[in-house]
């Protein structure tokens, strides 16, 4: 078997795990299911940060499960996002499924890059990152979209469950700082994020809504806009 063919071998058998553990999960964390407060703990195996554990290999430790799912957040590329999101935009077409787009902004991240440099920003973004997909679920899909936003898929998710996971990734980072030498810096975050609606047809239109929610949020920042 070639490099090729093993490789297609690999991804198929990912996408064939993965979609068992989406049939598998009928109710999610973060769902409110109509009660008055809303859940916001996620157990660590159903978090991102360590579900590829179960996917890929049960043998990973911590540190190698941490190290690939951060790599896609550690340097950005929009594109590859964006025909994610192309995929389960039309999948929830398909299938009448819900789906919302989260767009997680680092408040002053260039401000930091300048007073502190680079390394510090780089620091930034790896703490980000880590809360982030410590935040989410194993079914979400988060990439990074630009230096300093992140994006998050949340697939079979309405407007009132992706409220709650925006809110609990926002408390968050706002509880989180980091050392910089002698400096202790704090992170804040603003969230942007729409859901897919019956007249959008493409991926482009969410997108397009989900920035306009955020430059809401990043006016003052530390915030959440839903739209």
């Amino acid at each position: 078997m070639s490099r090729d063919e093993e490789d297609l071998r690999r991804e198929a058998l990912f996408q064939k795990r993965l979609a068992e553990r989406r049939l598998e999960q009928n109710q999610f964390p973060w769902s409110t299911g109509g009660g008055d407060s809303a859940e916001f703990d996620i157990p660590k195996d159903e978090s991102k940060l360590f579900a590829d554990r179960s996917i890929e290999d049960a043998s990973l430790s911590d540190d190698e499960v941490e190290r690939r799912a951060l790599l896609d957040l550690t340097s950005y590329n929009f594109w590859t996002f964006y025909k994610r999101l192309n995929y389960e935009t039309r999948r929830a077409r398909r299938y009448k499924r819900d789906l919302t787009l989260l767009l997680v902004s680092v408040d002053g991240l260039h401000a930091i890059s300048e007073r502190y440099g680079l390394q510090c920003e780089n620091n930034v973004i790896l703490s980000s990152g880590r809360i982030l997909l410590s935040s989410i679920r194993d079914v979400d899909i988060a990439g990074r979209c630009r230096d300093d936003t992140f994006g998050v898929i949340l697939p079979e998710t309405p407007v009132s469950g992706a409220e709650v996971a925006a809110e609990r990734l926002r408390t968050k980072m706002e509880a989180h700082t980091i050392m910089h030498g002698l400096d202790r810096i704090s992170i804040t975050a603003s969230v942007g994020g729409t859901s897919l609606l019956e007249t959008d047809k493409q991926a482009d239109v969410i997108v397009a809504r989900a920035i306009e929610t955020l430059k809401r949020s990043m006016v003052h920042g530390n915030m959440v806009s839903l739209g």
